[in-house]
């Protein structure tokens, strides 16, 4: 079935404050208030729609989080994942400006990481659009075990304290299906938001994996995924998981090649599950969509570094630096490099500030997206979905500076006439439950009332100052 992709993104903030007397941390609150005061300014919100489609906001915890748009393929989603990453980044530079416009020397950095040295954790939270007519308890089964695995083939990697694991959040999961995001931090989530029609569509909402710097392991992960998805709903059996998941998942993230107890009674490695898994693909896939898979599984088994398997390369890059300088693997230092990987932005003379994309930019990890893709979907909807009708009531509302609400699936005005000639204000609703729709006569007809229809006067004859572009 056609399906339709998203990607949740929460970034780890530090803001410095310089003066005379040195240089003092901000806290987390201020930090992140300051990075979105600029935000708050121009749309009276800290949690906006872009015309891109996207979505950009201050969560809870005091972090920046950026949601694509929705994206019908998992090749348009790399881009739309690189463009959120450019627009955070961009949100750091203004928001230092500003504090400078004001005599304030602040700086911020980014970093799109899962976990920090103090156990902050930071979501990567993967959509995917499925039917109704899927039984969750069969995704459960076949998602549980590929899931608990993935981390060999798209694992960001950390270094921490000597000890190395391939996944960010291998240590920090606490539950295995569950309908909360931050106390268990589950698997998979079951809360039922499908963002359209409820009567035919289902999100599949994953939350376990990393936040990936190589756009090799991000298509990876969402492509291998996706197959797994068409296997699940091909209704054919799913292959013995883990008897204990979570167990599973901390043992294989410190040795991929453990052997774990299967519900079948017998035992596999992390590799063993993968290969499993690969090769039940290898049913339902294309050539190109199964090859980067069965690419990286061929590579680590020779003991290669696939960029893929962006962990690998990472545990390369710092354990070629230790054994250079003669540093034991408790070494602060070490941690600080698994920190650097995962840096946005770009200092003062253009070089990239995190290593993951320092190494892209010298070619020693491949690039999938190209700037100028990544610039336009910055700018507008990277894949032909529902996003492109959003943006277009975006653009409308704004440049008419009206009084709106915008959310995944629907698009309300407020400040439209009841009725012609009528100066009290009505507020239309309209929904947007498809979203594989790039056309709607609709929205269409809204936006042009937008245009031409003049903003009614609002509670105590207040008609307020319209946002304007985020």
């Amino acid at each position: 079935m056609p399906r339709i992709y998203g990607l949740e993104t929460e970034y780890g903030l530090v803001g410095l404050a310089r003066a005379e007397h040195g240089v003092r941390r901000l806290t987390a609150d201020d930090a992140a208030q300051r990075l979105f005061a600029l935000v708050a300014r121009e749309n009276r919100s800290t949690n906006v729609f872009l015309r891109n489609g996207g979505r950009l906001y201050l969560d809870v915890g005091s972090h920046p989080e950026y949601a694509t748009a929705e994206c019908a393929s998992p090749a348009d989603l790399v881009v739309a994942e690189r463009a959120g990453d450019a627009i955070v980044a961009r949100l750091a530079e203004r928001a230092a400006e500003a504090e400078a416009a004001e005599g304030r020397d602040v700086s911020f950095a980014l970093f799109k990481n899962n976990v920090d040295a103090h156990g902050n954790t930071f979501g990567s939270h993967e959509n995917y659009l499925v039917g109704r007519g899927t039984d969750p308890e069969v995704l459960s089964r076949w998602l549980i075990g590929f899931l608990v695995s993935r981390q060999l083939i798209a694992g960001a990697g950390r270094w921490r304290r000597g000890t190395f694991t391939l996944s960010q959040r291998c240590d920090v999961l606490g539950d295995v299906v569950s309908n909360q995001t931050t106390r268990s931090r589950p698997l998979i989530n079951t809360r039922d938001e499908p963002h359209a029609d409820p009567a035919v569509h289902r999100r599949l909402h994953v939350i376990s994996g990393d936040s990936n710097l190589s756009e090799a392991a991000s298509a990876l992960k969402v492509g291998a995924t996706e197959l797994v998805l068409r296997l699940a709903e091909s209704g054919r059996p799913a292959p013995p998981g883990p008897a204990d998941p979570l167990s599973a998942l901390r043992a294989w993230g410190h040795d991929p090649d453990a052997a774990v107890e299967l519900v079948d009674g017998t035992s596999a490695s992390c590799r063993d599950v993968q290969e499993r898994y690969c090769a039940f693909a290898r049913d339902v896939a294309e050539d190109a969509e199964w090859t980067p898979w069965r690419d990286t599984l061929d590579a680590l088994a020779r003991g290669e570094a696939p960029p893929a398997a962006e962990w690998a390369v990472k545990r390369r890059l710092i354990e070629t630096y230790r054994d250079r300088h003669g540093l034991a693997d408790a070494d602060p230092r070490l941690d600080a490099l698994d920190l650097r990987w995962h840096e946005l932005g770009r200092g003062p003379g253009g070089r990239p500030l995190g290593l993951a994309r320092l190494l892209e930019e010298r070619g020693a990890l491949p690039r999938l997206s190209t700037p100028d893709a990544v610039a336009d979907a910055a700018r507008s909807p990277a894949s032909p979905t529902r996003a492109v009708v959003r943006a277009r009531l975006l653009a409308a509302a704004q440049a008419a500076e009206r009084s709106y609400a915008a959310d995944w699936a629907s698009f309300t005005v407020h400040d439209l006439p009841a009725a012609p000639g009528d100066r009290r204000p009505a507020d239309v609703t309209l929904r947007l439950d498809d979203p594989f729709a790039t056309r709607d006569a609709a929205a269409d007809d809204l936006a042009g009332r937008m245009r031409s229809e003049p903003r009614a006067r609002l509670t105590r004859g207040f008609v307020p100052p319209g946002p304007s572009t985020a």
